[in-house]
Formats: C-alpha cells, sequence, structure tokens
C-alpha cells in the first residue's frame, strides 16, 4: 500500500494542570524534512518528537506545531528593571516630544518579558508533559497516516491504470516493428529500382543491406526493457517504503526507452509515423505519471 505525502492532522490533550495541542502537516519533499514550532519551554524534546516522527514517516516536508497551556501556573511576576526602563523611556520621550499623558499601563504589561510565569518547568512538570506530549504525536501521526493512506490508494488506482495503458502501447508498438524488416526491404528495393532501372540487383547483397536497414529500425531490446520497468513498477506497487524514489528511477528509464522508439524508426516512414505517434503518447502517460509519483511516500 503506497501513501501520499500530503495530509492533516490535530488531536489535543489534557494533562494534570496542563493542556497540549499537537497539529501535524505534511506536504511533498524530495527527503523527509521536519520543522517543529514548540513553545520555549518544550524546546528540550524536540529530539525526541524527531525521532516519534521518523518512526512513522520516511519522505515529506512535515510541520509540527504544539501548543501548551497551564492551567495552574501560580502567581505572576513582573520584571521590574525592565519594566521601568520602560516607563523611564516613556516619560523622557513624552517630554522631550511634548506629549501629554502618562505611559499606558497595560500596554506596558504586554512587552514580551515584562510579565512571566513563576518560573520555567520542573523536571518533574517536564516529565510528565514529555509523556503524554509523546502519546498526542503518536496519535496525531496515526491519524496523518490514514489520511495519507487513503489518499495514497487513489494515487495508487490511477497509477495502475495508466501502467496498463502503456503496457497496451508497448504491445501495439511491438506488432508495428515485426513488420519493419518487410518495409526496409520494399523500400530499398524500389529505390534502387528508381536509381539503377532494369539493371540486375545481386539478391545476397540485397539482403545483406536489408539486415542493416532493419538492425538500425530495431526496437526489439528497448520494447523489452520497457516491458521489465512495467513489471518493475507495479511490484513497487505493493511495496511500503520509499515508493515514490524508486517509481520516478523508473519513469525516467521508461522516458528514455520511449524516446529511442522515436529515433530509431524514423527510417521506415510506413510504419515509423505510427510508432512515433504511440511513443508521443508513451511520453505524454509517462509525464502524467511522474507528476502523481511526486507526491508519493
Amino acid at each position: 500500500m503506497i501513501r501520499s505525502m500530503t495530509g492533516y492532522s490535530r488531536v489535543r490533550c489534557e494533562g494534570d494542570n496542563f493542556s497540549l495541542g499537537v497539529g501535524i502537516k505534511s506536504v511533498n519533499h524530495r527527503f523527509l524534512d521536519l520543522q517543529f514550532r514548540l513553545p520555549p519551554e518544550l524546546t528540550p524534546l524536540e529530539p525526541v518528537l524527531r525521532r516519534g516522527v521518523k518512526d512513522h514517516i520516511t519522505r515529506g516536508h512535515v510541520e509540527v506545531s504544539v501548543t501548551l497551556e497551564r492551567t495552574n501556573t501560580g502567581e505572576l511576576k513582573l520584571d521590574r528593571k525592565l519594566l521601568d526602563a520602560y516607563v523611564r523611556a516613556c516619560r523622557e520621550l513624552r517630554t522631550e516630544l511634548d506629549f501629554g499623558g502618562g505611559p499606558d499601563l497595560v500596554a506596558l504589561l504586554r512587552i514580551p518579558g515584562v510579565i512571566a510565569s513563576n518560573g520555567e518547568l520542573s523536571e518533574e512538570d517536564l516529565g510528565r508533559i514529555q509523556k503524554t506530549l509523546e502519546e498526542g504525536l503518536a496519535n496525531s501521526l496515526v491519524t496523518l497516516n490514514e489520511m495519507r493512506a487513503s489518499e495514497g490508494a487513489v494515487l495508487e488506482q490511477d497509477i495502475r491504470t495508466r501502467l496498463e495503458r502503456l503496457e497496451d502501447l508497448r504491445k501495439s508498438v511491438a506488432k508495428l516493428a515485426r513488420r519493419i524488416p518487410k518495409y526496409a526491404q520494399q523500400r530499398l528495393e524500389n529505390r534502387l529500382h528508381e536509381l539503377l532501372g532494369a539493371v540486375h540487383v545481386d539478391q545476397a547483397r540485397l539482403a545483406q543491406e536489408v539486415a542493416y536497414l532493419a538492425s538500425r529500425s530495431d526496437i526489439s531490446e528497448e520494447l523489452t526493457r520497457f516491458q521489465s520497468h512495467l513489471i518493475q513498477a507495479r511490484q513497487l506497487l505493493n511495496e511500503s517504503s520509499e515508493v515514490g524514489k524508486k517509481l520516478d528511477f523508473l519513469l525516467q528509464e521508461l522516458n528514455r526507452e520511449a524516446n529511442t522508439l522515436l529515433s530509431k524508426t524514423s527510417d521506415v516512414p510506413e510504419v515509423g509515423a505510427e510508432v512515433g505517434r504511440q511513443a508521443i503518447e508513451m511520453k505524454s502517460e509517462i509525464e502524467k505519471l511522474r507528476e502523481q509519483v511526486q507526491n508519493i511516500e
């Protein structure tokens, strides 16, 4: 089962005298790129959270945001030195600029650092919060992966359909390829008759030239590799680890084979035009597949 790299989840968990909110948002990325938004007092827990995310996600840009509300913070205290400095600055500016009125007390209390809680988290409090936070993160990751798996199922169905279309095109091109030697011989014979008229042509020599022309337009190896890549792609869809990167590589190889089909059959226009049309359709399907694969973990 494959998973999309796009998803979102949010959970809330309660503890003794505190409440936590854990939100996770993920989008596509070539590698695993983690970003955390934590309250300052929970910064020491980032390594633990990072390991928790890596246990559930292998690829994508993942943003984890955590909020903490403490329901029993005790008395608040003021940073008197910082508050006095702001008050003095306000008074000096009022005198200098000849403004009336005094400093706004509410505005002063909103200045970062002026009002603070009665201390940092104790080791015991941090331990209790960590346990609850790890549980909340795990629950949020499960919800996130459920959403990513649901979207992944839709992507997988679309990918399988397009792979089947590529297989149909391969079979069609293979049928056309079997006609290449015949048309190569006819083309060479017609050209010789135009140039030499009724002059006798050495049939052995003609057979050699036909074989050479046919070998230049032989696409059997490309079709075999194309089929092999399609088989590998279907097998990858049954895996569950870094499928996106592997599929992207296979699609590059499929596109390379389609390009070769275009170039090698141009010397036999009787079938080359139709092979070219179908090879272009192959490339179109491959490009659509690559767009889908970009969002697979």
